[in-house]
């Protein structure tokens, strides 16, 4: 008994809620949008200097849960978000959605978070809570949206026997939230064996001269890509009419 007890005194081991938990001052997470899961920068651990002593039970020392971690708690009823205790002892806890996060309808979350301690006696009297930190969350995009043309198909004429730098626009848009995602980065004409080329911008223009008399109309099919490689689910189509050139003729009385 006597053994027992110095070891007790040796290792620590106290029934007394002295000290308030610890946490950092702020954290910086990371969560991509239709996860749960947050990566946060520092990792979320609350330290108490009452926590039980490691290794207590191989010495047969009684361990309480003076200076265990029982909750982290957020403050902001707006924040999709909660803060789960995964190991007491070691004050670790994670962070996650409690909901499917959407980075096209909110792309931050800032909010504070506390960390409370199991206090000592029955019922976890005595608890305390440590200061607060401010928790700032990133929604990373994910590139669920395919670009959409503005219209649902495009016309435009041009006169036989010219070469035009630019003889219409088409231009697509996409609703995801990130640059990367929501801009359209190229544009690719289906058609084969079409007199016609688009750069990146939407800018269609003829690669050889037409003739009124060979073809009077073209159809020719465009596809958009955003910048995450996604192409547009349908093609739209661009109708493109040739005109004959006014020739001088003689005319009779």
């Amino acid at each position: 008994m006597g053994l027992l007890m110095d070891i007790s005194v040796l290792l620590g081991v106290s029934t007394v809620n002295k000290h308030k938990p610890w946490i950092e001052t702020s954290y910086h997470g990371v969560i991509t949008e239709n996860m749960d899961i947050v990566l946060l920068d520092p990792p979320l651990v609350a330290l108490d200097k009452d926590a039980p002593v490691p290794y207590a039970e191989k010495y047969q020392v009684t361990s309480t849960k003076t200076g265990e971690i029982c909750a982290f708690k957020i403050h902001g009823l707006e924040a999709p978000f909660e803060a789960v205790v995964l190991n007491g002892t070691s004050g670790e806890g994670q962070l996650r959605a409690r909901g499917l996060v959407d980075c096209e309808l909110q792309k931050e979350y800032t909010f504070i978070i506390q960390a409370h301690d199991c206090g000592a006696g029955p019922g976890g009297t005595g608890g305390k809570k440590s200061h607060k930190a401010v928790v700032h969350i990133q929604v990373n995009d994910v590139n669920e949206f395919s670009p959409v043309f503005r219209e649902a198909q495009y016309h435009a004429a041009v006169t036989e026997g010219k070469i035009y730098d630019n003889i219409l626009q088409v231009e697509a848009t996409d609703q995801d939230c990130s640059p990367q995602y929501s801009q359209i980065c190229n544009y690719q004409i289906n058609t084969s064996n079409t007199p016609f080329a688009i750069d990146r911008n939407g800018n269609i223009r003829n690669t050889e001269k037409l003739s009124f008399d060979k073809q009077q109309q073209y159809e020719v099919l465009v596809t958009a890509f955003d910048c995450g490689q996604k192409r547009s689910t349908e093609s739209v189509a661009v109708h493109i009419d040739v005109k004959p050139v006014c020739k001088p003729g003689w005319q009779g009385d």
